[in-house]
């Protein structure tokens, strides 16, 4: 059971008292996240691998990057061989981080087809300056590639031709949460309590939106399940990424002809809006601890929602994407070779046996379905009428 207090930092205070003492959890995980100068992310706050909030794929190794350039190879030599005409194809990651996937993708794909990058560019999509200015410390190092930040509403003035990676990046997108209660729903919200001179934030239930309302409407028939399920508790609780249909919307303006590859927390609707999972899939992370109270250490502390699998295909698809498949990550970089990199180590163990442990740790738990594993790998197409046929090394037969 979620604790539904916590303590309040005086800028949120503020911002709760100044939209009329109580905010939708849509705007409270915008504020806590965003917030220009109080945010986890926009600030700078965030630190991401081994000795920081939480780990990502990428900041494991670059071997997350050399397996996944495979595939973005694949995909670029598909490009050129359409007789698509390109000043360039561009490699666009949305959400980079700390910067690391990008270069990394870049010196491996230089390793795999050195003639590609004299053809391609760099794109980072980031809106938060305090994550953009560390990114710039990595990617400056660069040689050899164009590259450049830019922001989705630019790019939707020049579009471009290439490969789009959006590695987990949906899991932080705001979402509405819906509180099931006495056969009503409602729209969960965030409002303060004073407790011996003390603010404390706690759950409070707001009217649904139209909007909300239109969701549980379409989701029955979409989802192909009922919704809510039966059985539920009082207060059972569930999470709806709705800024998901713009930000496809938005893409399918961007890229001209190509590929999108999502990799984020997600699992099927049946999992997802099930009887059992009563608090919806909302974590907060913060030095290296998952904590189920998502109202603790505002401003101080990641926080992530999984996607439903059949919601954001669906979303993609009305706004003129194709879908090629999805998988788990571990089959997914199975699939691209991990098992070869794994067997490379046996000739750096006499050698260099503590980094060849290491590097081999790093490279199980890249699929260990207890964690980074189970992330889903769900590709896309855009084809502007030249009939595309991008290969999918990622969906393939493990290789052994």
């Amino acid at each position: 059971m979620i604790d539904p207090t916590a303590r309040c930092p005086k800028w949120l205070i503020d911002r709760i008292r100044d939209s009329g003492g109580s905010i939708s959890f849509y705007k409270y995980m915008d504020l806590v996240l965003n917030d220009p100068e109080n945010g986890f992310y926009s600030t700078g706050k965030l630190k991401i691998g081994k000795d920081g909030d939480f780990c990502t794929s990428p900041s494991l190794s670059n071997d997350f990057a050399r397996l996944l350039a495979i595939q973005i190879v694949d995909w670029l030599l598909d490009l050129e061989k359409s007789g698509i005409e390109d000043e360039l194809f561009s490699l666009v990651e949305i959400g980079p981080g700390e910067g690391t996937l990008s270069r990394d993708l870049i010196l491996a794909i230089t390793d795999i087809a050195p003639t590609l990058i004299s053809k391609m560019e760099l794109v980072l999509v980031e809106l938060n300056v305090g994550m953009r200015k560390r990114q710039k410390k990595v990617v400056n190092n660069l040689e050899g590639i164009k590259f450049r930040w830019s922001n989705i509403e630019d790019l939707t003035l020049r579009p471009v031709t290439g490969v789009i990676i959006a590695n987990e990046v949906l899991d932080a997108f705001p979402v509405e949460r819906l509180v099931f209660a006495e056969n009503k729903v409602f729209r969960q919200g965030v409002s303060l309590r004073k407790i011996n001179d003390e603010y404390s934030l706690e759950f409070v239930d707001l009217r649904p939106t139209s909007a909300i309302m239109r969701f549980l409407q379409d989701s029955n028939s979409l989802l192909n399940i009922e919704f809510p399920p039966k059985g539920i508790c009082d207060r059972w609780v569930t999470e709806w990424h709705c800024d998901l249909p713009t930000w496809f919307e938005q893409l399918s303006k961007i890229l001209i002809n190509g590929s999108l590859l999502v990799v984020d927390y997600a699992m099927e609707s049946k999992r997802y809006y099930n009887v059992i999972r009563e608090d919806g899939t909302l974590i907060s992370y913060r030095n290296q601890k998952a904590n189920p109270n998502i109202l603790k250490d505002p401003g101080l502390s990641d926080l992530t929602a999984h996607l439903c699998i059949e919601s954001t295909v669906n979303y993609a698809l009305i706004n003129g994407w194709k879908f090629m498949g999805e998988t788990r990550q571990g089959q997914a970089l199975l699939a691209l070779g991990l098992s070869k990199f794994i067997y490379s180590l046996q000739n750096t163990f006499s050698q260099d046996l503590s980094g060849a442990l290491n590097r081999r740790e790093s490279l199980l738990r890249l699929v260990d379905p207890m964690g980074l594993g189970e992330f889903r790998w769900l590709a896309f197409q855009k084809d502007n009428g030249f009939d595309l046929m991008l290969s999918n090394r990622f969906l393939e037969e493990p290789i052994s």
